[in-house]
């Protein structure tokens, strides 16, 4: 860790196939994996800034790069989801942006503080979005082929404006509905 913050130091982590461990440092705005028997970072990606400004807060307004999830594809790809930045990036092993999801790109819908990301069995992925107001679902399918929403959960009414964490537990290889 560059910054290190009692809140802020790390968010998801995951263990990887081949053993090492992909984590996302929100303060330092980048995913480190990391060997699981040295310790030592073996690939890194610092999310940018796009040329935009950081803003402060936490809703659709705000702006940094406070990477919070990440998974690495199959194909060895990555998505990492960029927290206030407001989008979803696919990224290769070289560093090279493949695909991105920005704040706008959902018809009707406004990311806000994207957290948490899933690959479901039919390809599809699962996103949350938190702090992002009473007309923005918590979570949202996405065809990413498509960017078409296929599903979202949206009850703000009883769970407010703060969940960060979602997780599909089983979808018995089935498209939510």
């Amino acid at each position: 860790m560059d910054k290190p913050h009692p809140h802020h130091d790390t968010r998801l982590a995951r263990k990887l196939e081949n053993g090492n461990y992909l984590v996302c440092h929100e303060r330092d705005g980048a995913v480190r994996e990391y060997d699981a028997k040295t310790g030592d970072v073996i690939w890194e990606y610092e999310v940018p800034l796009f040329g935009k400004s950081r803003q402060g807060g936490h809703g659709p307004d705000a702006f940094g790069n406070q990477v919070f999830g990440a998974v690495r594809l199959q194909d060895g790809n990555t998505l990492i989801t960029t927290g206030n930045g407001h989008s979803v990036l696919e990224v290769t092993p070289q560093q090279e942006i493949v695909w991105k999801l920005e704040q706008n790109d959902l018809a009707g819908i406004t990311l806000a503080w994207v957290t948490t990301i899933e690959v479901l069995p039919n390809g599809n992925y699962l996103i949350g979005n938190c702090h992002a107001g009473p007309q923005n679902p918590l979570v949202i399918e996405v065809d990413p082929e498509t960017k078409q929403v296929v599903w979202t959960f949206d009850q703000f009414e009883v769970f407010g404006n703060s969940v960060p964490n979602s997780l599909c537990l089983d979808t018995l290889g089935k498209t939510l509905r």
